[in-house]
């Protein structure tokens, strides 16, 4: 069973206009609805799609619309009462694919409440083989709750695997605690590598704009170059992995400003090898880290990085509808993989296609596993040492010397997966 944890869900509503969004003008909708989501929500109702067992967990009362909208699906799920309304989420979706969300905070829980959650996961985790902690946290709660979560769970006799998707502050406190399978995008890779003070060490802070917090210059934009130059034509000593670049708790550093972090993500998103070698900074990084993780690159598809080893895969482009949920998808579908006994590879290639086919749908759209189209899905070893001269691959250990000039259309690389 995979369960899921959703400290913070929402109804979805979803808005889907014509043309593009005119600030300041009425303009009418040609489709609308709504939906019960939240990200660890979201997984569960696309592993249940793929008729598999799971189970969702949240807060809420009974007659809430969320609750009453799982009822509704015939969505298995357990919460706990809070006597507070869970918030709505609103997407305006444009025909090219522009997704504008806004979201709500959601109302603030009690610390009864929190402790009631944490027992309710605890109780139920002894049955999964995975769980998903997974979203925004609520107001009134500390950033370390999701890893209160896990440091409860790994308790048990015989622990789940667990895998957290959230971002910011409550992924950074997550990680001390070592989950087993982090799901970030490029931005939230950025700012974790940044709170870790490894973005040196990852070959993500060469720029001395970026040194100095003046962002990226439209001119290396404009070069196809983001502005963090190749670590292997610097002539600055590179920082071993492991090594941090500031003696600093996670979390402590100040955040990136907004246009560093876009010019990093953009540079993540572009190259599969850099955002190889950035995941395998944090997976070998001193003290507490992911055991693996899974980064999400928008269009450019996802990377899979285990110690040692990584893989990308990548959908051919598409029509886009929504990108709302689509990630939540991507996950989903990587853990049906990996417990339906797929390698790693396979794997990725599963959540590429599932993620593909959320965003072909409207809404928070969860696919079913025929609308994932998983032969489409090009899946290619990548070089997972952090050491390792970005834009040279080199076959990752496990994989044959050849084998990373050939790429896989919708198969694993020869590799085993890394523990």
């Amino acid at each position: 069973m995979i369960l899921t944890l959703t400290a913070n869900p929402s109804l979805d509503r979803t808005i889907e206009l014509s043309g593009p969004v005119h600030r300041g003008q009425v303009q009418r909708a040609v489709w609308a609805g709504q939906q019960p989501g939240g990200k660890g929500v979201n997984v569960s109702r696309a592993v249940a799609a793929a008729d598999r067992d799971t189970l969702a967990l949240l807060p809420g009362d009974n007659d809430d619309p969320v609750l009453t909208g799982l009822d509704a699906i015939g969505l298995a799920h357990r919460s706990v009462p809070t006597g507070t309304p869970l918030r709505s989420n609103i997407t305006v979706t444009e025909p090219d694919g522009t997704t504008t969300k806004i979201n709500e905070p959601g109302s603030p829980m009690s610390l009864q409440t929190q402790n009631a959650l944490l027992d309710l996961v605890a109780d139920q985790a002894a049955d999964a083989s995975w769980v998903v902690l997974a979203g925004s946290l609520p107001p009134g709660v500390d950033d370390d709750f999701y890893a209160r979560a896990i440091e409860r769970i790994r308790q048990l006799p015989q622990p789940p695997l667990i895998a957290v998707d959230t971002s910011g502050a409550p992924l950074a406190a997550a990680l001390l605690a070592s989950p087993d399978l982090i799901k970030p995008n490029a931005e939230e890779l950025a700012e974790l590598l940044h709170a870790a003070g490894l973005l040196n060490a990852a070959g993500l802070q060469r720029d001395a704009g970026l040194l100095h917090g003046a962002g990226f210059n439209d001119d290396a934009r404009a070069h196809g170059d983001s502005g963090v130059s190749d670590p292997s034509n610097s002539a600055e000593p590179h920082q071993p992995v492991g090594c941090r670049d500031a003696a600093q708790p996670l979390g402590t550093t100040e955040p990136l400003n907004t246009a560093d972090l876009h010019a990093i993500a953009d540079r993540l998103e572009s190259s599969p090898q850099l955002t190889a070698r950035a995941a395998a900074t944090l997976l070998t990084a001193r003290g507490p880290h992911p055991r693996s993780i899974l980064a999400t690159l928008g269009a450019g598809g996802a990377v899979l990085a285990q110690p040692g080893t990584a893989w990308h895969a990548q959908h051919p482009p598409m029509d886009v509808v929504s990108t709302v949920g689509a990630g939540d998808s991507t996950l989903a579908g990587y853990l049906l993989g990996l417990t339906g006994g797929c390698e790693p590879g396979a794997a990725l290639a599963q959540a590429v296609a599932y993620g593909a086919a959320a965003a072909r749908l409207r809404g928070t759209g969860v696919p079913s596993p025929e609308d994932a189209r998983i032969d489409a899905v090009t899946v290619m070893p990548l070089t997972a040492s952090a050491a390792a001269p970005a834009g040279k691959p080199t076959a990752p250990a496990g994989i044959p010397a050849d084998a990373s000039s050939h790429r896989h259309e919708g198969t694993a690389p020869d590799a085993e997966e890394a523990r």
